[in-house]
């Protein structure tokens, strides 16, 4: 399969580009105008550019988007709308051009045969693991609008989760980073002047402020170097992010950082006991199950220990063992998860640790600024105290002279 760029009208007349994989380049045009588009132009690609397209359309799908989609196509499902019939509806009520590509593209894919499943994860970031993972199962089971619904019900937990995130961060976010410009102002226009002058008047400069006009020399010098590093500080992050070593230790320490813990672990636990009970539900076998849900978890720290989990599991050993050997879950997790081993009533006990650990995640939202606050003052209150010194222990040694 080859990646090819397409350029398109849609029978509104807007334009539209793309990229979709495909045999050849006949091929790759039939499919375009399959999607009802009338195309302009089409040439090969690289795989490369091909991924970077769809990386790039991601960003332009908004989560609430990905969670109408799956709730729509639930619903219709439901109501008994066959597959392409229900796609078709949903294309012609999408707004977002990405979006309805990507569509247009799941629909062409189902229609020549293919698994939704499979449509889904030929879109690329688009669409997140956990909606992927779930219609994966739904397909298998031959409940498909039950896993929408439950995927559309997950999602929009997270989106209110990431909301209440987002709510509690942006008084501290703007403390910080107008304390930061305050500070960087005062050191490259204000110190300077100040310092010049009382070295004028011979004023002997203490130890503080000398340190403070090294810092200030050191910006004037490399202001434009800093700002470049950290400009391209989240690409750094991004690339370590594509380094799977690099991942793990950040995810690990993503799990033991105070704070982040709260919310990053919580999280995790939620999203573990959910994917795990839903997957037990449907009666997918051990192997499959773990397949399915370690990538979805998006935690490599995880993702390894899960592995070691899986294997002493297809190995003979008890649920509840293998993942106390990881040293990774709570001991209710544990505790629950064995009894639900004996009982027979496994799914059962996820089903409470789920809504535990939502409850808890919550909670932990819901106190994040309150938590937050005290150490944002700490760091501003800081900051200020050596803006302060720096700034009156060579006036109050002038006024002294000034006094003698």
């Amino acid at each position: 399969m080859s990646f090819f760029a397409y350029s398109a009208v849609d029978a509104n007349g807007q334009m539209v580009k793309g990229t979709l994989e495909s045999d050849d380049l006949d091929t790759a045009s039939r499919d375009v105008v399959a999607k009802g588009l009338y195309l302009i132009s089409i040439k090969a690609t690289s795989s490369q550019l091909g991924w970077l397209h769809k990386t790039m359309a991601s960003f332009q799908v908004k989560r609430m988007e990905v969670i109408e989609f799956a709730q729509s196509l639930a619903v219709m499902l439901k109501a008994g709308l066959p597959i392409l019939t229900c796609l078709e509806d949903i294309i012609a009520s999408t707004s977002n051009k990405a979006l309805r590509s990507a569509i247009q593209d799941i629909r062409q894919k189902v229609e020549q045969g293919g698994s939704v499943s499979g449509a889904l994860a030929a879109q690329g970031p688009i669409f997140p693991g956990t909606l992927k993972t779930l219609i994966t199962v739904g397909e298998g089971t031959g409940r498909l609008d039950a896993s929408l619904q439950e995927a559309a019900d997950h999602l929009l937990r997270v989106q209110h989760l990431a909301d209440a995130i987002k709510k509690a961060l942006m008084y501290p976010a703007f403390a910080i980073t107008t304390t930061l410009s305050a500070l960087v102002f005062w050191l490259a226009f204000v110190l300077p002047k100040l310092t010049g002058t009382m070295t004028g008047m011979g004023v002997k400069l203490p130890a503080l402020t000398r340190a403070l006009i090294s810092v200030s020399a050191l910006f004037q010098a490399h202001w434009g170097t800093m700002l470049l590093a950290l400009l391209l500080l989240p690409i750094a992050f991004y690339l370590l992010g594509k380094n799977k070593k690099a991942r793990y230790y950040r995810d690990w320490a993503a799990i033991k950082i105070p704070i982040v813990r709260l919310i990053v672990y919580n999280k995790l636990l939620a999203s573990f006991a959910e994917q795990f009970g839903i997957l037990v539900a449907a009666g997918i076998a051990m192997d499959r199950l773990f397949d399915l849900l370690i990538p979805s978890l998006g935690n490599e720290y995880f993702a390894v220990r899960l592995l070691k989990a899986k294997e002493n599991i297809l190995n003979g050993s008890l649920i509840s063992e293998s993942l106390k050997e990881q040293e990774i879950f709570p001991n209710l997790v544990l505790r629950m998860i064995s009894i639900g081993e004996t009982s027979g009533t496994l799914d059962t006990q996820l089903r409470f640790l789920s809504g535990y650990y939502a409850k808890k995640l919550n909670d932990a939202t819901e106190s994040l600024g309150k938590l937050i606050e005290p150490l944002v003052m700490l760091v501003i209150g800081a900051l200020f105290a050596v803006i302060i010194m720096g700034l009156m222990l060579p006036i109050y040694d002038l006024v002294s002279k000034m006094g003698k």
